[in-house]
Formats: C-alpha cells, sequence, structure tokens
C-alpha cells in the first residue's frame, strides 16, 4: 500500500539556496512542513539544530532532543523535525541554555544569532493583511503565521513588537522618514538603513522606499524590509 502521509525528505540538492548545509554529503534533508513560513523562505527546525547551529551529531539525536520538548520556538515547545523555521524567530536550546533569533545577514535571509535571556520573550513581527471582524475589532496577520485581534491602527508594512508567548504588543513602528530599516530578502539581505523619502506604489510598481546605507542609497520595495526602529533610534531588538 502506498504511503499516504506525503514527503517528509527531499534531496540535498533542491533544497533552498540559502540553507547552509552540505550538498554532496547524503542524499536526503528533512523536508519542511506545512506551517507559519512558507517552504522558500524557512529551514526545517532538524536542519538548524543539526547543520546550521551544530546542536546535534545527528537527525537521530535532532529528534530524541525535540520528542523530550527540550526546543522551545518562540517559547513554545516543538516536537517535530520538519517544523518550519524563519525570519525573526527565537529558538531556545533548553540543555545548553542557548537562545537564538534567526534574522536577514551578510545577504542571507536567515542567520541565527545569539540573544541574551531578556531577549528570548521578544519579537518584531510585520503586518501583511488585516481584516474587520465583529466587534469592531481588526485581525493583523503577521509574516511568521500568527494573528491577533487589536483595537490598535495599524497599516500593512507596519511592525510590532511582540511579548512571547503571550502574543501582546508593546510598542508599534510606522513607516515614516527617517525609519530605522532592515533589508529581508535579496542580495542586500541585512543591511540595516534610514528611510529618506517614501514612493507610493503605480500601476506597474508597488509601493517602494529610498533608504540609506552606509555611503549608499537603494530603492527597495516595501516587501523586501522591515522596520527595526523609530527616528533616532536604534534597531528595537538586536538583529545583527
Amino acid at each position: 500500500m502506498g504511503n499516504k502521509g506525503g514527503q517528509t525528505t527531499l534531496k540535498r540538492q533542491s533544497a533552498p539556496g540559502f540553507w547552509n548545509i552540505r550538498r554532496k554529503e547524503g542524499r536526503f534533508v528533512p523536508k519542511v512542513s506545512a506551517g507559519p513560513h512558507s517552504k522558500d523562505r524557512s529551514y526545517a527546525l532538524g536542519v538548524i539544530l543539526r547543520d546550521v547551529l551544530k546542536a546535534v551529531q545527528n537527525m537521530n539525536e535532532a529528534k530524541k532532543v525535540l520528542n523530550a520538548g527540550k526546543i522551545k520556538v518562540d517559547n513554545v515547545p516543538r516536537y517535530s523535525h520538519n517544523f518550519p523555521v524563519g525570519l525573526m524567530d527565537v529558538i531556545e536550546l533548553i540543555p545548553s541554555k542557548q537562545i537564538y533569533r534567526l534574522v536577514s545577514k551578510n545577504s542571507t535571509i536567515i542567520f541565527p544569532i545569539e540573544i541574551n535571556e531578556t531577549e528570548k520573550n521578544q519579537k518584531l513581527v510585520k503586518v501583511i493583511r488585516k481584516n474587520k471582524v465583529c466587534g469592531n475589532k481588526i485581525q493583523y496577520g503577521f509574516h511568521d503565521g500568527k494573528t491577533l485581534l487589536s483595537e490598535k491602527e495599524l497599516k500593512i508594512g507596519d511592525s510590532c513588537l511582540l511579548k512571547l508567548p503571550e502574543l501582546e504588543i508593546q510598542e508599534t513602528f510606522t513607516l515614516q522618514e527617517n525609519s530605522l530599516i532592515l533589508i529581508i530578502r535579496g542580495d542586500n539581505s541585512g543591511k540595516i538603513g534610514r528611510v529618506n523619502e517614501i514612493k507610493q506604489g503605480t500601476f506597474s510598481l508597488p509601493k517602494r522606499v529610498i533608504a540609506s546605507f552606509e555611503s549608499r542609497s537603494l530603492e527597495i520595495p516595501l516587501d523586501m524590509i522591515m522596520i527595526i526602529g523609530n527616528e533616532n533610534q536604534e534597531p528595537i531588538i538586536r538583529v545583527s
């Protein structure tokens, strides 16, 4: 009888280009399951543990650690080695007391940086959709698949600092001149700059910003950036 559960692995050569794995070592790697992040912008949790963080030696060890509830993502235990982890997710390795945030860095859309204990309950998310619901409230959808009912007035593209795991909005960031932004996609992923000008979208062009990064300026579509701070403010959390 055929397998009706679907494939849980994929060939190494078919893995996303940003995955930091050895392409010619072995044939298969765990496949990202359906979840909060799209498969082309996320890692399988088991791959992060074994190949990127090198916290375990092999996938069997990764499965044992996960089954024991010793790995948290956004302060919630995760048990599947196929679980997708992506931009701004916080991964806590309970046995070693190490905590990592996945950010865009060095032209890579997902790169782990170690953070301290005080930041593990904070996460920056980007608003990507909004819908009105009963009770005159608005349901906001964030880039990581989370949703939240709120009476706050936010726009598509705004950022929110959430408290984990309660999903309580602590601070909001609206796109404006001098906003601090992080490029989250493309060849310039990981660069941090300030907005000089906001250009409204047209029939053929999306809404975009002109921002300064060190000694040069770039014009970037809104969907390729995340607001990480307001005027004259450093990044609200560590992102580099």
